[in-house]
């Protein structure tokens, strides 16, 4: 089946819906003395919005045109020639880029579509999703800017590496039945059609006419991922939650924060140092080796591009291996 001139033309409402709530929420935040005598916190809740939009939205950028990078320049010959055939030596090979990607999780979910659709086996884009966003230079820096320890550093990244394995591996051994709906846009692991498909536009406007309208896509899944963090952070004060608790419900509380929060991974070790005075270093650990692989907003981004059963897998299972690693490690009294 090739593709015909009849097509219907590609109309930017995801960019029109994701710039009409940006700028809402930039009026919001502007104008929020006005604000100041309702009950509901608008002006908190929406300077909080447009820090985590302007966090996000520079490395979701980045994320979609490095995917579109990869979806014009990668040949096949080239996947396979950096991604080896066997799974499990692709799973090693993604977890090295994972080391030298300086992406943040919004930035991972398209280059994990990309790959994916270049071929590049499930266990290794999975991994290097849940395992660039943690163990990247910028991530690294922070932390160790943060708290001021190569130990710390090491065991997130050690506990992140070992949750990002476990996951992919999980993927290889028990592969899901499929990751997008057969009826949906962009489905499948190749472009979907017969020898005589369309090649990609080579040139740079090609490329960022391509980035702009895939940008377009997602943004209004950013948008909610960010009032869904929003809403959590202005009706959920973390800092209240945490005194007195045993190690696991500390442990949970910390993860759930990781989750709902949503914050960039190159500034989340910020964050958990100053919840240092009220959290053991295991339940801060949890928050900075979860946080990063899932919260709300890339779990926003994945639903935009895959089946909801897939999505659901990948979060229950990096959930209860992230909780286990980081508690079995907790407990045995590794952690610095």
């Amino acid at each position: 089946m090739t593709r015909t001139d009849s097509a219907r033309p590609v109309r930017p409402w995801g960019a029109l819906v994701g710039t009409c709530a940006l700028v809402a929420l930039v009026a919001v935040w502007a104008f929020q003395e006005a604000f100041s005598d309702v009950g509901v916190p608008l002006g908190r809740a929406s300077t909080i919005a447009v820090g985590m939009t302007l966090q996000a939205v520079p490395f979701l950028l980045l994320g979609v045109l490095v995917a579109e990078l990869i979806e014009v320049y990668a040949s096949p010959a080239l996947i396979a020639r950096v991604f080896p055939t066997r799974s499990v030596a692709a799973i090693g090979t993604a977890l090295l880029f994972a080391f030298a990607l300086p992406v943040c999780d919004c930035s991972a979910v398209p280059i994990f579509r990309s790959l994916l659709r270049k071929g590049v086996p499930l266990s290794a884009a999975t991994t290097l999703m849940l395992a660039s966003p943690a163990i990247n230079p910028l991530v690294v820096a922070s932390t160790w800017y943060a708290f001021g320890s190569w130990a710390l550093v090491g065991a997130r990244i050690a506990l992140s590496v070992l949750v990002a394995l476990i996951v992919g591996a999980s993927m290889l051994v028990a592969p899901p039945r499929a990751l997008r709906d057969p009826d949906g846009q962009g489905h499948g692991e190749q472009c979907g059609c017969s020898q005589e498909c369309a090649l990609p536009d080579r040139s740079a406007s090609g490329v960022l006419a391509a980035t702009g309208r895939s940008f377009g896509r997602i943004l209004p899944y950013l948008m909610g991922g960010v009032a869904a963090s929003t809403l959590a952070q202005v009706a959920w004060p973390v800092s209240s939650l945490l005194s007195g608790l045993p190690a696991p419900a500390a442990l949970a509380v910390m993860m759930a924060a990781g989750f709902a929060l949503s914050l960039c991974s190159s500034s989340d070790a910020v964050i958990a140092r100053s919840l240092a005075s009220l959290a053991p270093s295991g339940a801060l650990m949890g928050f900075m080796v979860f946080g990063p692989m899932m919260d709300v907003k890339n779990v926003a981004l994945l639903s935009s591009q895959f089946r909801s059963s897939f999505v659901a897998r990948l979060l229950v299972t990096v959930t209860a291996v992230a909780a286990c690693v980081v508690g079995v490690s907790w407990w045995a009294g590794v952690l610095p």
